[in-house]
């Protein structure tokens, strides 16, 4: 292998990643707008979770935002003791944080837009052979 090209997937993969994308914020959007009551700072937690939603359906800085919201969330699952049905639910979105941290954002986000297609050149011969440059 001479040489390593590493793009943001576009297509079908591309359009699968925006919808993974688009269902993690909309669960980090439904903490944004469901009403906490009484812990302190519960309303910077919501405007948190709004900022996250907003910034993973527009694909800044997704590979991070969506670490840190799957990390919150099992965090949530530990602290909690959920219902046996919404513990798969969480379950399964930690998947989607997870898929999107390993993947990348996709082709149709800001971070594909602002880093764009990336080419690494891995020679196959060491320099001091003097046999091509």
């Amino acid at each position: 292998m001479t040489h390593y090209a590493y793009r943001y997937p576009d297509g079908a993969t591309g359009f699968a990643l925006l919808f993974v994308r688009a269902g993690c914020a909309l669960a980090a959007f439904g903490i944004a707008v469901e009403p906490l009551g009484g812990p302190p700072g519960a309303s910077l937690l919501q405007i948190a979770a709004g900022l996250v939603a907003l910034s993973l359906v527009l694909g800044i800085a997704a590979r991070s935002l969506a670490l840190l919201l799957g990390i919150a969330v099992v965090a949530g699952m530990t602290l909690a003791a959920p219902a046996p049905a919404r513990l798969l639910l969480l379950a399964g979105h930690v998947a989607g944080c997870a898929a999107i941290v390993l993947a990348g954002p996709g082709a149709f986000s800001i971070d594909a837009v602002r880093h764009g297609r990336r080419v690494i050149h891995l020679q196959t011969n060491t320099p001091d052979r003097g046999d091509r440059d």
